[in-house]
């Protein structure tokens, strides 16, 4: 009886919501046209409305799981009575129709957040940017409503439920889905700007204003990134961290486009030019994020993340074309506003570096494109699918990540035009240090191919110019404040946040890809079999098995090998590599152990295990992946400094020239 009033009610609100969310978006746009502030007060309550409604239905979801109500159809699916706590909680998104919900309510939470906290220097935009944003809660709202809802209640009301897929019971699973719709939903405030920017022609602010909007979303996709990235690790049994797999990437481009977006308004804001870039860049943005929502939701493509099949396919697709094709044709009648001033720009400075860093950016976003949809491509057009699998990736964006890695070694080194190059060859010396050095240190500890060695040399000389870029700011701290290192040091990280910020996001880069490149050019794999007591030596390590063990919890039975490892005859860990068999299904994962270390990880994997106690062990060594996950962890914190309220730090020059046009003006705000 509960159930099925929440399934009700639920779907009523949804429904509600969506009536809410067109009604906010057309009573702003007749407020535009009439000058109304009624009307414009109307609209805005709307947006709250449609936020309201939508929040009520996901509590109510909740609600569901956390009380057991089995007779609606997705809790069955993806609850149980043995699932703990937090997990039933993170349930809500562990299926297509719970993710939607959540989806469709971040997507109205952030529309209220923008009617509600825009700054001054945007808010002769926010009318029409509230309007395609709720349109867009419309979207998501009636895809809720129509193709797949939540609260459907199914004839037979069972005892229990499937329980969650065993490969989402992880701790990663339960901040991942959350952090990535955080940034997906997030990428829709520039493009939703850069819209009203074009519908009403001024061009020259919009980008500072939402730099943060995009910072924020940015930093979520990042995360979402990492913990998905921790999650293979731990879980899948592969021993990777990135298999280039479809839905990865669906992640992965709006994460670099709007990485080359942050970039393009640090040009338009400083030197005025870029105004094409950051209007192209904002709706790539976003339309690959309704890609890699239909490509994950349609079938489209095959992965161990991807939803079931639905119907939603179509209709994500011709939100793509609507939301691709609508601005493309409004920059072409904008084309003279857009039109940049007349700056000179030489390749061999630091915009000239700065713009291309954003065709590098563009190009990698396009090369993971064109390997994520070949196989459909090629089954649809010549009748055969050809797998771009990880070494096609490593082929083609490893040389492009590697340009990218080298620019930012060049880039400090240049002024702002051509003219002062001759300076940057003595500032240069620290990075040609630094590039050798790590040749020498990489070829001491065994990575002699020359393909890394070329590759540690760019890393190296990309560290080389971050240090020499941060002892100089050291030694202008002790120059210009003689008050104290500490106080100087905060006084500096006040008054130059974005290049603190900076510096942390390169310096993360250039140790993530330290990582990638020890773990990826120099990956060790053995299977082995183990009989209890026999020493059996493996990639430098000796491993001895003590015995197999059963556990029985809850919900599962565990079988755990015990793995004593040994180096040079010295005692180092036991390691614990298990199986673990749900209970009520024939479902089972293999849950890796791993010993990590600066140098590298060991890393086992329980693959069979028999009655008289012997064991077939998969060991992989991966050197130097520590720094893959200490890199993100550095550049997630450089873009939490970004965030961070910085100490009166003026408008941009283009921001202090613009000024509203004289004639009637118009604002939802009072």
């Amino acid at each position: 009886m509960l159930g099925t009033m929440l399934a009700e009610v639920g779907s009523m609100l949804v429904g509600l919501a969506l009536a809410a969310s067109l009604y906010a978006g057309c009573a702003t746009l007749w407020a535009i046209r009439r000058a109304d502030a009624r009307w414009a007060d109307s609209g805005r309550n709307g947006v709250y409305t449609a936020a309201a409604l939508l929040g009520l239905a996901l509590l109510l979801l909740l609600g569901a799981f956390l009380g057991d109500q089995f007779q609606i159809r997705y809790v069955a699916l993806h609850s149980g009575r043995d699932v703990p706590l937090y997990l039933k909680a993170s349930a809500l998104w562990a299926g297509q129709e719970g993710s939607l919900l959540v989806w469709s309510f971040l997507q109205s939470f952030l529309t209220a957040l923008v009617v509600g906290y825009s700054s001054e220097r945007n808010r002769h935009l926010v009318p029409w940017a509230s309007i395609f944003l709720s349109f867009l809660t419309a979207f998501f709202s009636a895809a809720i409503l129509f193709l797949d809802d939540p609260f459907v209640l199914q004839s037979g009301v069972p005892f229990n439920g499937q329980g969650l897929n065993p490969l989402l019971r992880h701790p990663g699973m339960v901040f991942h889905p959350p952090a990535m719709y955080l940034g997906y939903v997030g990428l829709a405030v520039p493009y939703a700007f850069a819209l009203a920017a074009l519908m009403t022609r001024r061009m020259d602010g919009w980008s500072s204003a939402v730099r943060r909007w995009t910072l924020i979303a940015w930093l979520f996709l990042g995360l979402g990134l990492v913990l998905g990235a921790r999650w293979a690790y731990d879980v899948l049994g592969w021993g990777g961290y990135w298999g280039w797999d479809p839905v990865e990437n669906a992640g992965l481009m709006p994460w670099l486009s709007s990485t080359a977006l942050l970039h393009s308004m640090v040009i338009q804001e400083k030197r005025g030019f870029g105004r094409w870039w950051s209007m192209v860049l904002a709706t790539l943005s976003f339309v690959l994020v309704l890609f890699g929502t239909f490509a994950t939701r349609s079938g489209l493509i095959q992965s161990v993340h991807a939803f079931v099949r639905s119907s939603l396919g179509s209709y994500f697709l011709a939100a793509i074309a609507l939301a691709l094709c609508g601005p493309l044709a409004l920059m072409v009648s904008r084309r003279t506003v857009l039109a940049a001033p007349g700056t000179s720009l030489e390749l061999f400075s630091r915009d000239g570096m700065l713009v291309l860093t954003l065709v590098l950016l563009v190009c990698v976003t396009v090369s993971i494109f064109i390997g994520s949809v070949l196989p459909t491509l090629s089954g649809a057009l010549v009748g055969r699918r050809f797998e771009a699998g990880p070494a096609w990736f490593d082929r083609v964006t490893g040389p492009q990540f590697g340009a990218l890695v080298l620019i930012m070694g060049v880039c400090p080194l240049l002024g702002r035009t051509a003219d002062r190059l001759r300076r940057a060859w003595m500032r240069g010396v620290p990075a040609l240090l630094g590039a050798v050095s790590a040749v020498v240190a990489a070829a001491l500890a065994g990575f002699s191919r020359p393909v890394a060695l070329v590759s540690f040399a760019i890393v190296g000389l990309a560290a080389g110019t971050a240090i020499a870029e941060l002892g100089r700011d050291l030694v202008r701290l002790g120059v210009r404040r003689k008050d104290g290192f500490w106080s100087a040091l905060g006084h500096w990280l006040r008054r130059n946040q974005r290049r603190t910020s900076g510096l942390l996001v390169h310096t993360g880069v250039i140790l993530l890809g330290l990582g990638v490149l020890g773990s990826r050019l120099y990956p060790f794999e053995a299977d082995v079999l183990l009989s209890p007591g026999d020493p059996v030596a493996v990639g430098g390590y000796t491993l001895v098995h003590q015995g197999l063990r059963e556990e029985v919890r809850e919900d599962r039975a565990i079988t755990l090998a015990s793995i004593d490892v040994y180096r040079d005859g010295k005692y180092l860990t036991t390691l614990a590599p298990r199986e673990d068999r749900y209970l009520g299904s024939d479902e089972s994962v293999a849950i890796p152990a791993l010993r990590s270390g600066l140098g590298e990880d060991l890393y086992l994997v329980l693959s069979w295990w028999a009655g008289s106690g012997s064991v077939r062990l998969r060991v992989l060594i991966n050197p130097l992946i520590r720094f893959v996950w200490l890199g993100a962890l550095i550049l997630l914190a450089g873009g939490l400094v970004a965030l961070w309220p910085s100490a009166g730090t003026p408008a941009s020059t283009v921001d202090r020239r613009a000024r509203p046009r004289s004639g009637k003006t118009y604002s939802l705000h009072k």
